[in-house]
C-alpha cells in the first residue's frame, strides 16, 4: 500500500459493476470508490472512463462464480472497504452481499437480496406474509412449464427467474403458445427455472424507493407504458403517474411493506405494481434504481437527482424527497424488421427546446432486428412539460416527426405509417 493509499481517510466503497456515474456522485459526496467490471458487460470505450474516474479497477469474470467470490474477498481486504456495494444487475448481486456480509460490509442482509433477486422467492414471502396474493407455480426446467400451465389456468405469465430487463417474459394464452414460447427461450439459451403465475389486468406502475436503516422513503410512482402480448415490452413512462391519491396511497402502502418483510436495509428500490380489479399486486422487485432512464424522469419532474441521494444517504446527509413540479415521459422507439433506406425528421426533432435526450440506434442500410425485450429496442426520446397535457403532447411532437424508411414505406416514430405509407 502506498504512502499516499495509507493517508486517505475518506471511507472506502468497493462497488460491483458501477456505473459512470455512480463513481462520479460518489466520490463527490466524500468516498474513495473501488470498482469491480466484468469487461464483457460494457464496451471497452465506457470501462475506460469508468477506470479513469475510480480509485481502483479491478476487471473480473462475473460467470465464474467463485472467482468473484475470491476477487472481492482479495480486493476488500488488501483495500479496507468499509461497504461493499452492488446496484447494478441483478445477476451478481447475491455473491456480493454475501462477501459483504462474511467481510462485514454489508448495507444490506444478503437474505433480503436474495428475495429480490429471486422471483419464486419472492412470491412465497408474499404469500407466507398475505400481501398481494397472486396465483403462481415454479416450473424448475422448461420440460414442466406447460403443465404448470395448465394448473395455473390460461392465460398465465411465464417468468425466466433468473433473467432480468423482462428478458423471456411470455403472455401463454392457449395450448398453441408452446411453439412461440420455446422459440423464444431458444433465443436466450435459457432451460430453467420458471415461475408461471396467473396474469394479471390493470394498469402497472412502478414505485422508485429510497431505504436507510430500514426506512422506506417513497420518491415518486412512475406509469409503465405496456407493448404489445405476449411479451409486453415497454414502450415508456409517465412521471409521475396520474394516480388518484386512495390509489396512490394504497400502492405506497405495499410496496414499503413488502420492503419491510424482505428485510431492505439501504439504497433505491425498483418495485413494479399492477393495479388489478382487486387492488394493488406487486409483479416485482429489484434493489436497484429502475432502469429506462426512470431516474432521469424523476430528476425533470421533482428536481431530485435519485442517484446523487443514495450516496448522499451513504454519507448520513439524507435528501428529503421533492414534490413535482412537472411531467416528464420517456418514450422508446420499436420499428418493424426490415432494411433501413431513409431517416428523416432526426436533427429537427433534436433541436426542439423540449427535448431532454433523443437517441436513435438506427442508420441508413441496417438491418432492424425485431423487438423482443427491453434492450433490443431501437431508440428513445424524454420529454417534459409543465403538466401530464403538455408532455404528452410534446412527446407526440417528436413521435410523429420521426420516420424511418424501411423496405421502402415510411414509418414514424410512434408507429404509425408515414407520408406515402400504407399500414404494417
Amino acid at each position: 500500500m502506498t504512502a499516499s493509499a495509507a493517508t486517505d481517510v475518506r471511507p472506502r466503497l468497493l462497488m460491483v459493476m458501477p456505473y459512470r456515474q455512480f463513481v462520479r456522485k460518489a466520490q463527490a459526496k466524500g468516498f474513495w470508490v473501488g470498482a469491480i467490471w466484468d469487461p464483457r458487460l460494457e464496451s471497452p470505450e465506457y470501462l475506460d472512463d469508468v477506470r479513469a474516474l475510480a480509485d481502483l479497477y479491478v476487471s473480473a469474470d462475473f460467470r465464474d462464480t467463485e472467482l468473484l467470490r475470491r476477487t472481492l474477498h482479495a480486493v476488500a481486504q488488501e483495500h479496507r472497504a468499509t461497504a461493499i456495494y452492488h446496484i447494478g444487475r441483478e445477476e451478481t448481486m447475491v455473491t456480493a452481499y454475501e462477501v459483504a456480509e462474511d467481510l462485514h460490509a454489508e448495507l444490506n442482509p444478503a437474505a433480503a437480496i436474495r428475495v429480490l433477486a429471486d422471483k419464486h422467492a419472492m412470491r412465497e414471502l408474499l404469500a407466507r406474509r398475505g400481501l398481494s396474493p397472486v396465483s403462481f407455480e415454479a416450473a424448475p426446467t422448461r420440460q414442466e412449464v406447460p403443465d404448470a400451465v395448465d394448473r395455473i389456468g390460461y392465460p398465465a405469465v411465464v417468468k425466466p427467474a433468473a433473467l432480468a430487463g423482462s428478458r423471456g417474459v411470455f403472455l401463454w394464452q392457449e395450448a398453441q403458445d408452446r411453439a412461440a414460447w420455446t422459440a423464444l427461450v431458444d433465443q436466450y439459451g435459457y432451460d430453467g427455472p420458471f415461475l408461471v403465475e396467473e396474469y394479471l389486468r390493470g394498469s402497472e406502475y412502478s414505485v422508485e424507493t429510497l431505504s436507510r436503516d430500514g426506512r422506506h422513503q417513497v420518491i415518486g410512482i412512475t406509469e409503465k407504458l405496456l407493448g404489445p402480448p405476449p411479451l409486453f415490452v415497454e414502450v415508456g413512462h409517465v412521471h409521475p403517474a396520474p394516480l388518484p391519491q386512495d390509489r396512490r396511497r394504497a400502492v405506497e402502502e405495499l410496496t414499503t411493506e413488502f420492503l419491510t418483510a424482505c428485510g431492505y436495509r439501504f439504497g433505491p428500490a425498483h418495485t413494479e405494481v399492477i393495479w388489478t380489479e382487486r387492488g394493488p399486486r406487486i409483479v416485482e422487485s429489484q434493489a436497484r434504481l429502475g432502469g429506462d432512464r426512470i431516474p432521469r424522469l424523476v430528476e425533470l419532474a421533482t428536481g431530485l437527482d435519485i442517484e446523487q441521494a443514495i450516496f448522499a444517504a451513504l454519507a448520513d446527509r439524507p435528501v428529503e424527497p421533492a414534490e413535482p413540479t412537472a411531467t416528464a415521459i420517456v418514450r422508446f422507439f420499436t420499428f418493424p424488421p426490415g432494411r433501413v433506406d431513409e431517416i428523416r425528421g432526426l436533427e429537427a426533432a433534436a433541436r426542439l427546446g423540449h427535448v431532454d435526450e433523443l437517441s436513435l440506434r438506427l442508420s441508413p442500410g441496417d438491418t432492424v432486428s425485431a423487438v423482443r425485450d427491453s434492450k433490443s429496442r431501437h431508440g428513445h426520446v424524454i420529454v417534459s412539460g409543465a403538466s401530464a397535457e403538455e408532455a404528452r403532447a410534446r412527446c407526440a411532437e417528436v413521435l410523429t416527426a420521426i420516420e424511418v424508411v424501411i423496405d421502402n414505406t415510411p414509418v414514424r416514430a410512434d408507429g404509425r405509417a408515414g407520408a406515402l405509407g400504407t399500414p404494417r
